[in-house]
C-alpha cells in the first residue's frame, strides 16, 4: 500500500498539467480574438527582453500550440511567456517523471487486495475508477510535451528570462533563484546564458524591490548568505552586511510562522559585524520596508523554505 499512496500524487500532477495545458491553449479564430493579443509596443525591447525567440537555441523552429506561444511572446506578449514557461516546465518535468510513473502505475494495478482492510479497498478501487477517465486528459498533455523537439525544450530559460524581464512575479523569482541552472543539460550547450544572466540580475533585483516582492527578499537573502551556493550566489558575492540587511527586513515584514527561525538567524549574521555595520543596514531595512513594501506583512507570500521555480499550473 506504501506504494500505492506515493503514485496518487504523481498522477495528479500530471492531471493538473493537463488541465492547465487545456486551459491555456490560445482560443481559435472562430471564438474571438484572445484575450491578451499580441503587443507589438515598445515593452518588446525593454531590459533585453527582445530577443529573437522564434528560433529556440539549438535551431530549428518548434511547431503547432508552442510555436504560437512563441510568435507571441517574441512580440512582446507577457501572458504568452508566461504560458510558454510554464507549459514548458511542465513538460521538462513531466518526462523526468515518465518512466517512474509507468512503473509505480504497474505497482498500482497489480497490488493485491486481499489482505487490504475495507476503508483501503474502497480507496483503491475509487483509485482505479478514476485512471480511465483522466485518462484522455493525460493523453492529450503527453502528446503537446511529444510535440516539442530538443531545440524547443531549450526554450526553457529563454523563455523564463523573458517573463522575468517583461515582470512576471513567479518567473522573475525563480529565474533569479536558478537562472539557466533551471535546466542543466541545456545550459551545457548554451554556457553564454550564464553571462545573460549575470546581466540581467541587477534590474531584477531592483524590479522586485520596487514592488515590494518578498520572494525576492527571501532569495537575496539566502544569496549574500557567507559560503552560498548557486549561481545567483556566485554573481553576487558573499557579503555579511548584505546578508544581515535582507535578513532584518524579511524580519521586519515576518508572519509569526517565520520569527523564530529568523530570529536565530539574525543573531549569527549579527556577530559578524562591526555596530556601525549593523547600525547602517538596519537603518536600510526599516526604510526599505516603510518605502518600497509600505509596512506590509510577507503573511501569503512563499515561506523560507518554498521552491520559488513550483509553478501553478491554474
Amino acid at each position: 500500500m506504501r506504494k500505492i499512496h506515493i503514485i496518487i500524487p504523481l498522477i495528479l500532477l500530471a492531471l493538473a498539467g493537463a488541465y492547465w495545458l487545456g486551459r491555456s491553449q490560445p482560443r481559435s479564430p472562430s471564438n474571438g480574438a484572445d484575450a491578451m493579443d499580441v503587443d507589438t509596443s515598445a515593452s518588446a525591447g525593454q531590459g533585453g527582453a527582445g530577443a529573437d525567440l522564434s528560433t529556440v537555441p539549438g535551431g530549428g523552429r518548434a511547431r503547432g500550440y508552442f510555436a504560437d506561444l512563441l510568435a507571441r511572446a517574441d512580440a512582446g506578449d507577457l501572458t504568452a511567456s508566461t504560458r510558454l514557461y510554464r507549459g514548458l516546465s511542465l513538460c521538462h518535468r513531466l518526462r523526468a517523471m515518465d518512466w517512474s510513473n509507468a512503473m509505480l502505475a504497474n505497482e498500482l494495478l497489480e497490488a493485491q487486495t486481499r489482505d487490504m482492510t475495507p476503508a483501503q479497498l474502497e480507496g483503491y478501487r475509487a483509485q482505479l475508477d478514476g485512471i480511465e477517465s483522466r485518462k484522455q486528459n493525460a493523453q492529450r498533455m503527453n502528446e503537446r510535451c511529444a510535440d516539442t523537439d530538443a531545440a524547443m525544450m531549450d526554450a526553457l530559460v529563454p523563455s523564463l528570462r523573458r517573463a522575468a524581464q517583461l515582470g512576471e512575479s513567479r518567473a522573475r523569482a525563480c529565474y533569479l533563484a536558478m537562472g539557466p541552472g533551471l535546466d542543466n543539460r541545456a545550459l551545457a550547450r548554451h554556457p553564454e546564458w550564464i553571462d545573460q544572466f549575470r546581466g540581467s540580475v541587477p534590474g531584477l533585483i531592483d524590479a522586485g524591490m520596487a514592488a515590494g516582492d518578498w520572494t525576492v527578499v527571501n532569495i537575496l537573502r539566502n544569496a549574500y548568505q557567507p559560503d552560498a551556493e548557486g549561481l545567483l550566489a556566485g554573481v553576487l558575492g558573499s557579503d555579511p552586511a548584505r546578508h544581515f540587511r535582507y535578513l532584518k527586513l524579511y524580519r521586519l515584514g515576518a508572519g509569526p510562522g517565520d520569527v523564530a527561525a529568523l530570529d536565530r538567524q539574525l543573531a549569527v549574521a549579527e556577530a559578524r559585524l562591526s555596530p556601525e555595520q549593523r547600525s547602517e543596514a538596519e537603518e536600510w531595512a526599516e526604510s526599505t520596508f516603510r518605502r518600497d513594501f509600505h509596512g506590509r506583512s510577507s503573511v501569503g507570500a512563499p515561506g523560507l523554505d518554498r521552491d520559488p521555480c513550483v509553478f501553478p499550473y491554474e
